[in-house]
């Protein structure tokens, strides 16, 4: 998972393309996302790749398990909020719409 969000991330940030993403319950309907959408989302990505970063290092690259001191809970903390807007607003500003690409099923041959 920290992997598939930095290249992700990455990805959207630097190439911007302009994608649809179905709806997890109707693949009729999903969101239509432009350029600002996806560098949103990228960033929002790498942000929570970051989180990961700091949660591997934290957790087991130390030889002692515990949580850091209270000023690095607070940057974390930080970190997450922006995650968690980035997203938000990557998926507020994407254009909600109809799948181009989706067929509906034949109607079963009575």
């Amino acid at each position: 998972m920290f992997m598939l969000c930095v290249f992700g991330g990455l990805y959207l940030l630097t190439q911007a393309p302009a994608f649809f993403l179905p709806d997890r319950w109707e693949p009729a309907i999903g969101r239509q996302f432009d350029a600002t959408a996806s560098r949103l989302l990228g960033a929002g990505l790498l942000a929570l790749a970051a989180l990961g970063g700091t949660y591997l290092r934290a957790m087991y690259y130390r030889a002692e398990r515990r949580l850091p001191d209270p000023a690095a809970q607070r940057r974390y903390f930080v970190l997450l909020v922006l995650a968690l807007a980035l997203i938000t607003v990557a998926m507020l500003s994407a254009e909600p719409g109809p799948n181009p690409e989706y067929r509906h099923r034949p109607a079963p041959a009575r």
